[in-house]
């Protein structure tokens, strides 16, 4: 048992112990270790997406190695056999973030002696300026309350699965498991398995497909036909792309790179920013560059030029990847696209009905086939249950549109236009978005500065609700900001700047990335400008630091951070 164990009033209580929670910990305990902070985690491991529990053989990281860690800790480069073009298996992921929290140590504690296992939130309201959670212990079900003056909700978007409501769930004999237990099964092992459905888009989807082939099942592909709320099918790009740097995630941390994409996020005072987003020439140039990108991913996947009786062409992607309109991923093994063509059956559906171990679908011929297991790649709940409506409306995060007052919607509304009027005067391309279907949300944007923190609210932080790309990198710029937001080490704009700020954002993101722009929080390609813009705010330097050249065309890397983390304390040191 933790030390903080017994205790049911803290400083600070942070959410989730995945790698969001535990660097904004760490950053928070170096700055204030006097600071009296617990850490809760539903499951019995750290490193949520990247846990113990979630891991399984054909799990690879979508970072390389010398962007996979925080600035604090350099991560011992993985065996050869692990690695390819860098990315490496998602196991040492898991030892570092487990070491992380071993290592770390302020005030006698280690973070992971901060860690509150099998502890999961169940409501969290304000009362008298205090967060009050009641949470449940997993395990023997018992009930806990806790109190905070300050919140930091670091459970991201990844933890409560999203599980399809199957009719005849009841009379169906095989079994059924979401990915986020596939590592801790024994389907692909259990003999009397020889059917497996997967069903959903995404990676994991595509992961337990390519695991389930190479164990000589029959697979089932099952991916909804785009529209009535599917984006369809996933892109998947190879992880070896020529760039001129040493990888292609390497490549994406340099400014030059990120400039190519049409992103508010980089200040607008560049002739070459100017050049490649206002004009007609450089939108033709930017479009021309990433349509070249594209046909080299279908090229790579061969969806019309491969032979297949399985339907293997109905898994080619709508839009091009620039617009993100749905998800993607990288495509780690050589043998993945001709296994898939030639050993899986792929159906482009819905799951009608189930029934001992038969699967139906709900296409015109009622198709249906032996099914043993059914693998869930379905995605996630939004990790905000356990707010209710009166406190998501407060704190600026989504909520039903059908309770929002006629007065708010309006005021966001007319901000949301403005900025809109903006955006596409700046951003040529995003003036003639591509034919798409586009997935309409029920709920409202999030509307946190910085996608962070609530206006009217400073004692609550939301870190890593930001979809981002290079997901250790903004974490720990999360964490600095953080830091420095509630040390009130920097200047706040007016609350009418900020709304304007958020309302440039959610106008920029659905512009930018159609239906994954919804909700105002996805950031897949502007890893690098987000964490510019948080570094400037808060007033450090030296991530500009290394002349013109350097600062743009070299990576921006861990080490980086853990510069201005270092300037970041000293300053404060002086004051």
């Amino acid at each position: 048992m933790s030390p903080s164990a017994g205790a049911t009033s803290f400083d600070v209580i942070v959410v989730g112990a995945g790698l969001s929670g535990i660097i904004a910990a760490q950053r928070l305990l170096q700055a204030h270790p006097e600071t009296q902070l617990t850490i809760l985690e539903r499951d019995y491991c750290v490193g949520g997406v990247w846990s113990e529990r979630r891991n399984y053989p054909s799990f690879w990281t979508q970072w390389t190695h010398g962007i996979a860690e925080f600035s604090d800790m350099p991560m011992e480069r993985p065996p050869a056999d692990d690695c390819m073009n860098d990315l490496f298996r998602a196991k040492y992921t898991t030892k570092y973030l487990e070491d992380y929290v071993d290592s770390m140590s302020h005030a006698g504690q280690t973070l992971r002696d901060r860690i509150q296992f099998n502890t999961e939130v169940q409501s969290i309201r304000k009362v008298d300026g205090q967060w009050q959670l009641l949470c449940i212990d997993t395990i023997s079900k018992s009930h806990r309350s806790m109190s905070a003056s300050r919140l930091m909700m670091a459970n991201g978007q990844s933890s409560v699965p999203n599980m399809p409501n199957f009719h005849g769930r009841e009379r169906f004999q095989g079994k059924i498991i979401h990915s986020i237990d596939f590592g801790q099964s024994s389907i692909l092992q259990d003999e009397a398995i020889q059917h497996i459905s997967v069903i959903g888009a995404g990676k994991s989807a595509a992961d337990m497909v390519y695991e389930a082939a190479k164990a000589g099942k029959t697979v089932s592909w099952i991916i909804r036909k785009t529209g009535d709320g599917s984006l369809g099918a996933a892109a998947f790009a190879p992880i070896d792309l020529p760039t001129p740097y040493k990888n292609g995630v390497e490549a994406s941390q340099a400014r030059i790179m990120a400039s190519l994409q049409p992103c508010y996020l980089i200040p607008y005072r560049s002739w070459w920013t100017w050049l490649l987003h206002s004009t007609n020439l450089g939108a033709k140039l930017v479009n021309k560059l990433f349509s070249t990108l594209d046909n080299t991913v279908r090229k790579y996947a061969g969806y019309r030029e491969r032979k297949s009786d399985k339907g293997f062409g109905k898994l080619e992607y709508d839009n091009d990847i620039i617009w993100q309109n749905g998800t993607a991923g990288g495509c780690h093994f050589a043998d993945f696209w001709p296994l898939v063509a030639e050993n899986v059956y792929v159906h482009r559906a819905g799951v009608k009905s189930l029934s001992g171990t038969e699967l139906y679908l709900d296409d015109e011929d009622t198709t249906h086939f032996p099914c043993d297991a059914i693998l869930c790649g379905t995605g996630w709940q939004d990790g905000l249950q356990m707010f209710d409506n009166d406190t998501l409306i407060g704190l600026g995060l989504p909520y039903p549109k059908n309770i929002e007052s006629r007065e708010e919607t309006a005021k966001w509304e007319k901000l949301v236009r403005k900025a809109d009027e903006q955006v596409l005067k700046r951003f040529v391309m995003l003036r003639n978005p591509p034919i798409h279907y586009h997935k309409y949300e029920t709920r409202t944007p999030y509307r946190l500065y910085q996608t962070m923190a609530p206006v009217h609210d400073d004692s609550i932080l939301f870190m890593n609700h930001i979809v981002a790309g290079a997901k250790l990198f903004a974490a720990e710029a999360q964490a600095i900001w953080a830091v420095a937001y509630w040390d009130k080490a920097f200047t706040l704009p007016s609350v009418a700047e900020r709304e304007s700020d958020i309302a440039h954002m959610c106008a920029w993101n659905k512009r930018r990335y159609l239906s994954n722009g919804e909700l105002g929080n996805f950031a897949a390609f502007d890893s690098v400008p987000y964490v510019d813009r948080l570094l400037d705010e808060i007033g450090v330097t030296l991530h500009r630091k290394k002349g013109w050249l350097g600062n743009m065309f070299a990576p921006i890397m861990p080490t980086d951070l853990g510069k201005v983390w270092c300037e970041y304390l000293a300053r404060r040191s002086k004051q």
